[in-house]
């Protein structure tokens, strides 16, 4: 064994390998492994959702799924999740949350701070760069039109004519605010860091700091179902709740110990979705794991409802669509 390690690698050995490689090329294995690839790659470059693309962010516009993820991918679907289009906006923004304006209008968010705003249809983009030195965090849109961003330096600006012009206030705290929800053209709640909670009874006019959540919970996301009960999702899988518009809040029991990133409704019901590929929904008055089908072991970003369908979707291409509650095989798995 010694002798034949050293007639291998020993000196002289460089002839050997240069024949053997001669050899490989000579009958082609090296060239055809070498084609395969090639081509596989371009394969990739073909598919709407690839394995690279790290999904932020979705929502439901009439009959229209979109889903942004960072390096300005934009991802679209007419027939419930079952095929995508692909768009890449110019510049690779990073693209973090999306919303739409009572008049159709699609709004993403990226963390350069930029807007980019789309007509109902998603299929052309424009550029505004938001005026503020801050970093952004969330975005959405009010009754009357008008465009919400809160990030740093507990940071909340707004637009009224679709990110032209910007107005900015801040809750002078060196903080981020994380999330932000109008509940109707008067009231909405903003939170963030160290437990942080503000409110605005005028339409966003004045912003008034509530009682932080405990323990400097850092919220990830917020809902409220309506001016008064809420709740807040965070690391570890904690979960906070309020029943009195946030003046108290308290801790939840959950069934995981993964960070839970954001928060939506279906029909009314809580549901959260995290790292590890978890969903959970607040049923009877508890949380509980969501079951389903080859579970992906990636974060989750985004949970929307699309009729008895489940659209969730997150890291690395992880886009599928499943069933509500039965944990059976996925009707559209695209994260190959």
């Amino acid at each position: 064994m010694r002798g034949h390690f050293r007639t291998l690698f020993g000196p002289g050995s460089g002839r050997h390998w240069a024949t053997a490689l001669a050899v490989l090329l000579a009958s082609g294995l090296l060239g055809c492994e070498a084609k395969l690839r090639l081509q596989d790659v371009a394969k990739a470059r073909t598919e709407a959702i690839r394995r690279t693309d790290q999904f932020q962010a979705g929502i439901i516009a009439g009959k229209l799924l979109v889903v942004v993820a960072s390096h300005g991918v934009i991802v679209k679907s007419t027939d419930r999740g079952l095929t995508w289009v692909r768009q890449e906006l110019a510049g690779w923004p990073s693209l973090i949350d999306i919303t739409q304006c009572p008049n159709g209008d699609v709004i993403a968010l990226a963390f350069e701070g930029q807007i980019w705003t789309a007509p109902a249809s998603a299929d052309k983009w424009t550029l505004h760069k938001i005026d503020s030195k801050e970093t952004p965090q969330a975005l959405t849109c009010d009754p009357h039109g008008r465009l919400w961003v809160v990030g740093s330096y507990s940071s909340i600006v707004n637009s009224a004519d679709g990110g032209k012009t910007w107005t900015t206030q801040s809750l002078d705290q060196d903080l981020f605010l994380t999330s932000i929800q109008f509940l109707d053209d008067k009231n909405a709640i903003a939170t963030g860091e160290f437990g942080t909670v503000a409110k605005t009874h005028d339409g966003g006019t004045s912003w008034q700091s509530q009682n932080a959540i405990p323990e400097e919970f850092y919220p990830a996301d917020t809902w409220f179902q309506n001016l008064s009960v809420g709740w807040a999702v965070g690391l570890r899988g904690r979960v906070m709740q309020t029943v009195d518009g946030g003046t108290t809040w308290t801790l939840q029991s959950t069934p995981t110990l993964a960070p839970l990133f954001r928060l939506n409704s279906v029909d009314g019901v809580p549901y959260a979705v995290g790292g590890d590929g978890v969903i959970m929904r607040f049923e009877g008055g508890a949380w509980q794991l969501v079951p389903y089908d080859s579970p992906f072991h990636l974060y989750l970003r985004v949970l929307l409802p699309i009729g008895d369908e489940l659209l969730i979707a997150g890291g690395s291409g992880a886009l599928r669509v499943l069933p509500r509650a039965a944990p059976v095989k996925a009707l559209a798995d695209v994260a190959r």
